[in-house]
């Protein structure tokens, strides 16, 4: 059941970087970064490049996706894969599972406790591996409370659509206690993955990511606005 955040902590035990690089062909804040068409053998790069995971943005109208895409994706690529996009229901994590993804993401921002609550059970009983997303210590606490094991702090508040600047900060900011130490398990308890989400412009963002306590990042705009995307990435797992 957990294929997606196994094959993230193989790479960390690697000693290199677990990167989960997003397929968004549009950002609303930056614009068009990638064609659906070119997704296709984009993907097929990224995993020769040795990517662990990657996450396919299915949302349509402010983000260009679809869920097409992702079982196109899928039939390409060995990978595990995330499906990105505003679960609200049950009915969308089967959508999800006959898709192909692995992994399906649910935002505390977008759903009341009462229905994380049950779109999480309902992931695990389904046998895809939920993936919590938070963006504030209310947030977090949610999702200690469900016992989740593979967490994100999105660095922006999704809500506004990706046009709110957010940056890395915000997972250092709810990760710093304030006199030196990482708030890492008080937050979130023992055994978590976590995923620092969005915002992470370059390698020095990665590593101030990592530093404050995140096991791995997902990383979108920054790599498809590289000049050579692949080359980029291959950077990145490298710091």
């Amino acid at each position: 059941m957990n294929k997606f955040s196994e094959s993230l902590k193989n790479r960390k035990n690697e000693g290199r970087l677990p990167i989960i690089v997003d397929f968004k062909c549009v950002s609303p804040g930056v614009g068009r970064l990638i064609d659906e068409h070119d997704a296709h053998y984009l993907a097929q790069m990224i995993e020769d490049a040795g990517a662990p995971a990657i996450s396919v943005v299915t949302e349509p109208n402010d983000f260009g996706g679809s869920i097409r895409l992702l079982k196109d994706i899928r039939r390409l690529v060995d990978i595990p894969i995330l499906r990105k996009d505003f679960i609200r229901d049950t009915k969308e994590i089967d959508r999800s599972i006959d898709a192909g993804a692995d992994s399906v993401l649910l935002m505390c921002s977008v759903m009341s406790e009462e229905e994380m609550k049950i779109c999480y059970e309902y992931a695990v009983e389904k046998g895809i591996e939920p993936f919590v997303e938070t963006h504030n210590l209310e947030e977090i606490a949610l999702a200690k409370n469900l016992g989740a094991k593979l967490v994100g702090i999105n660095n922006r508040n999704i809500l506004k659509l990706e046009k709110d600047g957010g940056t890395v900060d915000t997972t250092a900011s709810l990760l710093d206690s304030g006199n030196g130490d990482n708030r890492k398990e008080d937050l979130f308890g023992k055994d978590v993955f976590l995923v620092s989400e969005s915002g992470i412009l370059s390698a020095d963002d990665a590593k101030k990511a990592v530093s404050c306590g995140a096991d791995a990042v997902l990383i979108g705009t920054a790599i498809w606005k590289a000049s050579y995307p692949i080359e980029f990435y291959r950077e990145l797992t490298n710091i």
